[in-house]
């Protein structure tokens, strides 16, 4: 059986980039262990590589990863909040014993029935949260308060800053971009990227401006490729972006909807002839783009996203390029309505009004962040519960 001090339960990669900041600055003076489960043939078939990417993150920067059904035993185990198969509740606790348990909550997935049953499989009773007042409203509005009333919450924030896991990543701004929620019509993506470009255009040259993909997907869900590279031809005759726009709003519906996709397709190039693509500055660009927030300068560009409450936790400006008024006209090509609903909520608690393209009406959230919801420390937290029982 494998010993460790600390053992993290990883339900999701993606979600678990606080495992890198706790791995990478703990483990010279503890031994951690890393149990990584199966997140699905979906997300697998999805971001394998990546996911490969964060597991060697974790032993490059000192934990043990386990392989196949090895056993191991922690004096603290932290299990990533994560809607666990029976089979893999079944397979950990059988697999595992430690002397204290802990939770690691996702921003905003408490009181979610499926994300909150770790608590009883995994018999857990204190949870680190990285923003109580979020959490907090979640329960209030799923109506689910009571399902915490015997769990000790700790706020912890993000571990970023004090703890960085990407400290040489340095850039003056950066581009998050969004899933398809922001904009529900093909006119909402134009609308979208006109906004981040606008706001390009009064950026200095010499400033460097990152574009990080959405879950590193090279064209974001934007266009189908035929239509990129029609607008790569289109784009090179002089006048292209007026004749694309004048095509998208003339002839036949069906004609209308492919020249528009085209036109979505040229004004996203035209922001990567500006803009650097993340993983040009950094070989790590899939990881979670909360990592590297302490690493911009100037502010975040993005629409409707999570990205919002991690910009604002680093007193970063957000400027918010998701027109409203292109947003809930029909449905989202991406996201199931379950998705959209989750997101919607969570907006009502952190979301930032529309910048309008100007460089000067940047959102900072004061109406939710205040100094002391930047005070917790995950890291200290750990050392505290291991200090508890070693």
């Amino acid at each position: 059986m494998k010993r460790f001090d600390l053992l993290l339960v990883v339900g999701y990669w993606r979600s678990a980039a606080a495992y890198l900041s706790i791995i990478r600055h703990l483990s010279p003076r503890f031994r951690i262990g890393v149990l990584m489960t199966d997140p699905g043939a979906a997300l697998r078939q999805k971001t394998e590589e990546a996911q490969a990417l964060f597991l060697r993150l974790c032993t490059e920067f000192g934990a043990e990863v386990l392989d196949g059904d090895a056993a191991a035993s922690a004096k603290l185990m932290i299990v990533q909040q994560f809607p666990y198969s029976d089979d893999q509740v079944a397979g950990i606790n059988s697999r595992t014993s430690a002397v204290k348990r802990a939770g690691l909550l996702t921003l905003a997935m408490s009181g979610l029935d499926k994300f909150d049953r770790f608590l009883q499989e995994f018999a857990i009773s204190r949870v680190y949260v990285p923003s109580q007042g979020l959490m907090n409203f979640l329960l209030e509005r799923r109506q689910t308060r009571d399902r915490y009333r015997d769990v000790q919450i700790v706020e912890v924030g993000l571990p970023f800053g004090a703890h960085p896991v990407f400290p040489e990543f340095r850039v003056d701004w950066l581009i998050a971009a969004p899933t398809l929620f922001s904009f529900s019509t093909e006119k909402g993506k134009q609308a979208f990227l006109d906004c981040v470009l606008s706001l390009m255009s009064q950026i200095p040259r010499t400033d460097v401006i990152v574009y990080k993909p959405h879950n590193g997907n090279q064209l974001d869900y934007f266009v189908p490729r035929g239509h990129y590279i029609l607008a790569s031809v289109m784009m090179r005759i002089p006048g292209g972006e007026r004749l694309l726009r004048r095509l998208s709003q003339f002839g036949p519906l069906v004609i209308r909807q492919q020249f528009s996709r085209v036109l979505t397709s040229a004004l996203h190039q035209n922001v990567l002839r500006r803009a650097v693509p993340m993983i040009s500055v950094t070989p790590y660009a899939d990881m979670s783009l909360e990592a590297f927030l302490p690493g911009v300068q100037k502010g975040v560009i993005g629409g409707l996203s999570n990205t919002i409450w991690g910009t604002l936790f680093f007193g970063l400006p957000f400027f918010n390029c998701a027109d409203p008024s292109a947003v809930d006209h029909g449905e989202s090509e991406l996201l199931a309505k379950s998705s959209e609903a989750l997101l919607k909520l969570n907006l009502e608690y952190f979301g930032v009004p529309y910048c309008a393209g100007d460089i000067n009406r940047g959102a900072r959230g004061e109406h939710i962040m205040v100094d002391a919801n930047r005070s917790g420390d995950l890291l200290e937290a750990v050392k505290a519960d291991l200090a508890a029982v070693l």
